[in-house]
């Protein structure tokens, strides 16, 4: 986190949160994020020595202790055994993810299938089984980490697709199951983690100076709207996405391939 937390020390306490994808990145900030807020939390994913290291980071910086946990989120049993083990959580963070860059006529059917079981099935699963747990008991809130759709992100159409069918599914379920239950969606906009730079090639993005802040953003951005939206300063909330991105969905490059990366669209167009 590069600024101190904005809430309250006991904003979230007694609250059991869980964040997937909870090693790294945006998962790892918002973990910190909602420990420095007071939520007794867990950090999942698919390896132990990140998530472990990851833990002893949050708890220096915080000095609270981080549990850590093992969940494939595209395996249902993998994710109802979860559920299973922390029966108590009532903040849900989805934070797992992830994308490859490519164009679209370029796409195998694994490939597309492959995002879409992550992005939107895997999501999807985790709500599900964390969900029904907290609509038979006391509710709670689950916030789901998506992109800027709305645009269209040219490079990862496969991408863009499963979170635009989170944001619906969230809206969904915000009417289903409220008022026991408040569902939103964070979309990010471009942040320089670890993931980013190993994700795409040299100058994707690099047009930001063009967005109404011309400048990337910091994890504890996205850290800080998740713990609002899980709190109760967002109790009447829902169905909604927060999109933290300085305004690129205004005004800023959309696309996740560099500069040149559609070469087709300079040809000539045939007459018809």
């Amino acid at each position: 986190m590069s600024d101190a937390s904005p809430f309250s020390s006991d904003l979230l306490a007694g609250r059991s949160a869980l964040v997937t994808g909870g090693g790294t990145g945006i998962g790892k900030a918002i973990a910190t994020g909602l420990t420095l807020a007071g939520a007794d939390v867990v950090i999942a994913a698919r390896r132990i020595e990140v998530l472990q290291a990851t833990a002893a980071e949050i708890e220096s910086a915080t000095g609270r202790s981080v549990a850590v946990d093992l969940v494939d989120i595209r395996s249902v049993d993998s994710v109802n055994e979860l559920a299973e083990r922390h029966a108590a959580v009532s903040v849900l963070v989805n934070n797992a993810g992830g994308q490859f860059p490519q164009k679209a006529r370029d796409f195998s059917p694994n490939g597309w299938r492959s995002v879409i079981d992550l992005n939107l099935n895997g999501t999807w699963t985790m709500v599900q089984a964390f969900g029904n747990r907290m609509l038979d008991a006391d509710g709670g809130s689950i916030c789901n980490i998506v992109a800027t759709v709305g645009r269209g992100i040219p490079g990862i159409a496969h991408s863009a697709s499963a979170r635009a069918g989170v944001v619906e599914l969230s809206k969904t379920l915000a009417y289903e199951w409220g008022p026991k239950i408040r569902i939103n969606c964070v979309a990010p906009g471009q942040f320089r983690t670890d993931a980013y730079e190993h994700t795409y090639e040299d100058g994707v993005g690099d047009g930001y100076v063009e967005q109404p802040l011309p400048h990337v953003g910091h994890v504890s951005d996205i850290a800080n709207a998740a713990v609002f939206l899980v709190s109760p300063a967002a109790r009447f909330i829902t169905g909604e996405t927060l999109y933290v991105d300085g305004g690129l969905t205004v005004q800023g490059p959309m696309s996740a391939l560099p500069p040149g990366g559609y070469p087709e669209r300079d040809e000539p167009s045939p007459h018809r």
